[in-house]
This record gives structure tokens, C-alpha cells and sequence, in this order.
């Protein structure tokens, strides 16, 4: 199990299942254990849900990294 993440105000739900999505895939990509993917998923998934619209949260690399 891969837990997800609390988050402070959730503004728009609409891009997390997308987030979750790309960061999955991507993990994929980077040849990450399954898990990793999962957990990058929840945090893009987190990072989105905070923002207004589909994509306009979607995290560059550098932010992604330093997500604790």
C-alpha cells in the first residue's frame, strides 16, 4: 500500500486522476520500483488538486524531487 498525501485546501479536483496518471507513467519511464511510481503519482495527484484547472499544477522536475 502507498499512502497518499494530506493536503491543506483542496481548490479543484478536475487533473488529479491525470496527475496520478503522469506520475505513474513517468516512474515508468524512469525505471522506478512500482511503488515509487505510485507514491510520485500521489504527489503530482496532491500538487494538482491544489490548484485551479486540469494542468496548471503540474510540477517541473525540480519541484517534483523536492516534494516531501
Amino acid at each position: 500500500m502507498v499512502p497518499g498525501f494530506q493536503v491543506d485546501e483542496v481548490v479543484d479536483t478536475v487533473g488529479a486522476g491525470d496527475g496520478f496518471a503522469v506520475g505513474v507513467i513517468s516512474g515508468i519511464l524512469d525505471k522506478l520500483p512500482v511503488a515509487e511510481g505510485v507514491r510520485r503519482g500521489n504527489i503530482i495527484g496532491s500538487i494538482q488538486i491544489q490548484q485551479q484547472s486540469d494542468n496548471e499544477g503540474l510540477p517541473d522536475r525540480k519541484t517534483l524531487l523536492s516534494f516531501k
